[in-house]
């Protein structure tokens, strides 16, 4: 029986933040705004695109181990749209019992009641996108809530119910002085969540910071010394706390990692529902795929009605990757992990003369049997990746 993860990708969103590069579609850019016929729609096509794959992949009846409700901002959905969808999911899939199923929601959108609801489908994590506790930071970032938005969501969570939760953190917003780095660490860990993913502000093409980075040659943003700085001292102090670093941006408590997010790192199939959603499909004969939606929603339906995608002109594509692909995926991706690739395999792949090459440059360690990143090495992941892989 095939194993899955489930990723549905719900592009709907109050306003866009200024680092996003995911798609994502404002409410306000919807005629009418957020008009309820439009998410009936919606939750009609990922329905009608999760049957048009199950058929074309057979995929009915696998086994789900996973469900991640991202976006965009789910929470901002009604509670209807995911009871609709949720309910076929069960009918089509074998959800494993204890199945990771988690939810995406803005700390503006964690109300009680919709908190409440969710867990009642089925969701049993959360993930809240914080970001920063600083409400100047926020507002440059183009977030709509604020730090009291975040404590409250953390405390709905708790009130409905909720054991693992999870909290986004980015290290150098701009503005972010060390003491607004502090004050974010320590107000994060006040929460106390099961787990905490902390990202390096990275400029994408596309979002508005690209444009002011562009305009301003990076004025007024964060230095990346200041942001590699920042983000050994957070590493130090959940340390301190029992938190364990399983990924390059990922910690948690014990037995609280994400089985979504590992399972993408350890290459594990997953299906992806939704405009710009990726899916990973293995088959018997030993062929590999990456199928990714349209990143339109009107190109999106569009192939949902005529059963297509795979063409390579804005309406998604479909990938076969050869031999070199599949060996620079499990390079990049388990070295991204705290428990790294096995040092022979490594040695096989690489040679041994560059990883002893990395080892004294202090980038990598041997572990028991494995080659992981030092913590130097992680900062400095993206270089690695570049003169590693074949």
């Amino acid at each position: 029986m095939k194993e899955l993860s489930i990723y549905i990708h719900t592009p709907f969103c109050k306003s866009k933040c200024n680092y996003c590069s995911f798609y994502s579609i404002p409410l306000s850019k919807l005629k009418p705004a957020g008009n309820s016929a439009d998410f009936e729609q919606y939750a009609g096509l990922l329905i009608k695109e999760t049957e048009i794959m199950s058929e074309k992949y057979s995929l009915e009846g696998s086994h789900i181990n996973s469900i991640y409700l991202g976006g965009g901002t789910p929470s901002i959905m009604p509670v209807n749209f995911f009871d609709n969808l949720m309910d076929y999911i069960r009918k089509s899939f074998k959800i494993a019992e204890d199945a990771e199923i988690t939810a995406e929601i803005n700390p503006e959108s964690g109300d009680l009641e919709k908190l409440y609801a969710l867990k009642s489908l089925g969701v049993n994590r959360l993930s809240i996108g914080a970001q920063s506790f600083d409400d100047g930071a926020l507002k440059t970032a183009g977030r709509i809530h604020n730090k009291n938005d975040i404590y409250n969501a953390a405390n709905n969570a708790k009130k409905a119910g909720f054991k693992n939760i999870s909290l986004d953190l980015i290290i150098g917003l701009p503005g972010q002085t060390e003491d607004i780095f502090y004050n974010d660490a320590r107000a994060i860990l006040d929460i106390e969540p099961a787990h905490i993913s902390a990202y390096m502000l990275s400029i994408e093409k596309g979002t508005k910071f690209y444009k002011i980075y562009d305009e301003k040659n990076g004025a007024g943003f964060t230095p990346e010394e200041n942001i590699a700085e920042y983000y050994e001292i957070l590493c130090g102090l959940l340390a301190e706390k029992s938190y364990i670093r399983y990924e390059i941006s990922n910690f948690s408590k014990a037995g609280y990692e994400s089985r979504h997010n590992i399972n993408y790192w350890n290459r594990g199939e997953y299906l992806g529902i939704g405009p710009s959603a990726s899916s990973f499909l293995k088959f018997e004969d030993g062929k590999e795929i990456r199928k990714t939606n349209a990143s339109d929603l009107d190109k999106y339906a569009d192939n949902i009605s005529k059963k297509t995608g795979d063409n390579k002109n804005g309406r998604g594509f479909i990938e076969i990757l050869t031999e070199k692909d599949k060996i620079n995926e499990e390079i990049f991706l388990t070295l991204r992990t705290a428990s790294g690739i096995n040092a022979k395999r490594l040695s096989e792949l690489a040679g041994q003369e560059v990883i002893d090459k990395f080892i004294k440059e202090g980038l990598m360690q041997n572990f028991k049997e494995n080659i992981i990143l030092t913590l130097k090495g992680a900062l400095l992941s993206s270089e690695i990746f570049a003169r590693i892989m074949i």
